[in-house]
C-alpha cells in the first residue's frame, strides 16, 4: 500500500505540472516564457518532451505536440532541447501533450513502484499498460462483440501496450502462471494495439500508427515497438510499405 499510494502521488504530481487549465503549472508558465529563454524544467517534463520530439523526428512530424497544440502555427522544431534540463521556444507556442502523458504517467507509477521494492506488477491508466517483473500477463482482445471465441491473445512481459478506438471489444488480465482473471480492465473498443517497452513509447507510436499505418512499422521498430491491427476479420501486424 505505501508503494501504491507513492505511485499515485508520480501520476498526481505529473498531472499537476502540465495542467493546461491551471496557468501556473509547470507546462503553462513554459508555453508563456518569452521565446529565446532558456527555462529550467523538471525531470519529467523534459524526459518527456524528448521523447515527443524524438517521435516527431522519426515520424516526419506527424507526432507533433507543437503542432496541434497550435494549430499547426508551429511545430516541433520550435522546441529546442539542447540542453540538459532546460527548454527553449523559438516562438510562441502551446504543447498539447495529450499523445504522451498518460504512457508517461505510467512509467512514472512503474519506477516508483520498482524503487519502492515492488519486483513485478503491471500498471493499467486508461488502456496505457506497463508490467514489469518476472511475471507474464495476456490480454485478451475481442474481435467482435458477442462472440464466444476468447478472442487474440497478447502476451506481456517487460513491456508496454497501448491501444485506439474502433468498433471491437475490450480486454482482460490474464495471470498465465496462476491460469486465472486475476482482475478485469474494460478498455474500450480497440482497433490498433501497439507495443513498445515503455508506455510513453507506446502511447505516442499509436499516434503515428493511426496517422500513417503504410509507415509506421518502420518508425515503431525505431523504438523496439511493433504493432498489430484488429480487423472483424482477424489481426494482422502493421508491415513498412516500401
Amino acid at each position: 500500500m505505501r508503494a501504491m499510494r507513492i505511485a499515485f502521488m508520480q501520476v498526481e504530481r505529473l498531472a499537476a505540472s502540465i495542467d493546461t487549465g491551471y496557468a501556473e503549472s509547470e507546462l503553462m508558465r513554459l508555453c508563456a516564457s518569452a521565446p529565446g529563454t532558456p527555462i529550467a524544467t523538471s525531470k519529467p517534463l523534459w524526459y518527456m518532451l524528448r521523447l515527443a520530439q524524438e517521435v516527431a523526428y522519426r515520424s516526419d512530424g506527424v507526432f507533433d505536440v507543437a503542432s496541434t497544440g497550435t494549430g499547426g502555427a508551429a511545430d516541433w522544431m520550435d522546441i529546442d532541447l539542447s540542453t540538459t534540463g532546460f527548454v527553449t521556444l523559438r516562438r510562441p507556442l502551446m504543447m498539447d501533450l495529450g499523445g504522451i502523458r498518460m504512457g508517461f504517467a505510467v512509467d512514472m507509477a512503474v519506477k516508483a513502484l520498482q524503487e519502492a521494492g515492488v519486483r513485478r506488477g503491471i500498471v493499467d491508466l486508461g488502456g496505457h499498460i506497463r508490467a514489469f517483473g518476472a511475471q507474464e500477463w495476456r490480454v485478451h482482445f475481442q474481435l467482435d462483440h458477442g462472440a464466444d471465441s476468447p478472442g487474440l491473445p497478447v502476451m506481456l512481459n517487460s513491456g508496454a501496450l497501448s491501444g485506439f478506438g474502433g468498433p471491437l471489444g475490450g480486454g482482460a488480465f490474464f495471470d498465465t502462471n496462476m491460469h486465472i482473471v486475476r482482475d478485469s480492465c474494460e478498455w474500450g473498443e480497440m482497433s490498433m494495439i501497439v507495443r513498445a517497452p515503455t508506455a510513453a513509447a507506446a502511447d505516442a507510436l499509436t499516434v503515428v500508427a493511426a496517422m500513417m499505418p503504410g509507415a509506421a512499422a518502420k518508425v515503431l521498430s525505431a523504438f523496439g515497438g511493433n504493432g498489430i491491427v484488429l480487423t472483424r476479420q482477424g489481426a494482422h501486424a502493421l508491415e513498412y510499405a516500401s
